[in-house]
């Protein structure tokens, strides 16, 4: 079991550097918005301008902006600039279900996701998953201020759908176009220090909280494995935090958790120990075959040249 430990935390490993690496993307592009001061001036005129023609026109400069991004980088779903003071001064543009996100973003301001935003004073935040058109998604936000006083001028939200995360955590399931969910005991699952469920391939349990995972695990310890009951079915866990730019991730803290049955785990190595046993058959009748059809060949070698002679 030792050895399938040492592995499972290699692979996971790697796996969390390819999240890391997605997330530091998004991340960038939050900071590129956030430092740009054209940028800002933009949003600032974009909340003040009393005159609908001028705001028109700052709200298309603005699309532009975020569409270039999205037009960048495939894996973006959109992005939400909410004001702070004012809900009708805000900005949605999304590549997809644009009218369901221009609907969300009104209740957008009484989530936990937003009063974190606001906590963390221009940091970055990632979201729990949210719920928009029945398809789970996460968002990066942060505040932006105005860079005439330093108040709070709006949150900057990048949209990022939960497909994409998941894809990227369980690449081996998504590349076998074989593999149906059913039936899966070994894949990997995103959560949160309270156990909620961020991103997962059964969609129905995101949001959901499996605390008897969170609770084995060492505060502080970056990594680590253990053996837990999930859904009445004996687990072998190992999990990595995920780290980024600000804390482990962000200021919410999230762990790639990969989760695998222990008689899946038992499964593999009695194939593999099956595979090990018969290759060792194969290669010693091939060896007991060679033993006794060498010396042959070079007894006969000799008599057939001194018939020959």
């Amino acid at each position: 079991m030792d050895k399938i430990v040492r592995y499972s935390l290699a692979e996971l490993g790697q796996t969390a550097v390819n999240l890391q690496l997605k997330m530091a993307e998004y991340e960038t592009i939050s900071l590129q918005l956030f430092v740009n001061k054209e940028f800002n001036a933009i949003l600032e005129n974009f909340v003040d301008t009393e005159n609908s023609f001028s705001n028109n026109a700052i709200h298309k400069s603005l699309e532009t902006c975020f569409n270039e991004y999205m037009t960048n980088n495939k894996d973006l779903l959109g992005f939400m600039f909410l004001s702070y003071l004012d809900n009708e001064r805000s900005i949605v543009v999304t590549k997809d279900f644009q009218k369901e996100f221009i609907g969300f973003k009104s209740g957008f301001k009484g989530t936990n996701a937003f009063s974190n935003i606001m906590k963390a004073d221009g940091g970055i935040v990632w979201s729990n998953a949210i719920k928009v058109n029945q398809n789970n998604y996460v968002i990066l936000g942060r505040l932006i201020k105005r860079l005439s006083n330093g108040k709070p001028l709006g949150v900057l939200a990048i949209i990022v759908d939960e497909d994409k995360i998941d894809q990227l955590v369980n690449l081996t399931i998504y590349n076998d176009l074989n593999n149906s969910l059913n039936g899966i005991e070994n894949y990997s699952l995103i959560i949160n220090r309270k156990g909620e469920i961020i991103s997962s391939p059964f969609k129905e349990d995101i949001g959901t909280s499996i605390s008897q995972i969170t609770k084995n695990i060492t505060p502080g310890k970056p990594h680590g494995s253990f053996i837990v009951d999930v859904n009445h079915k004996e687990s072998l866990v190992t999990y990595k935090t995920i780290g980024s730019k600000i804390e482990i991730g962000g200021r919410n803290g999230w762990y790639l958790i990969n989760l695998a049955h222990t008689s899946f785990l038992y499964e593999e190595r009695q194939k593999v120990a099956v595979t090990i046993l018969i290759l060792g058959v194969v290669f010693g009748v091939l060896a007991v075959w060679i033993s006794f059809y060498t010396p042959k060949m070079i007894y006969s070698e000799p008599s057939r040249n001194s018939y020959q002679q």
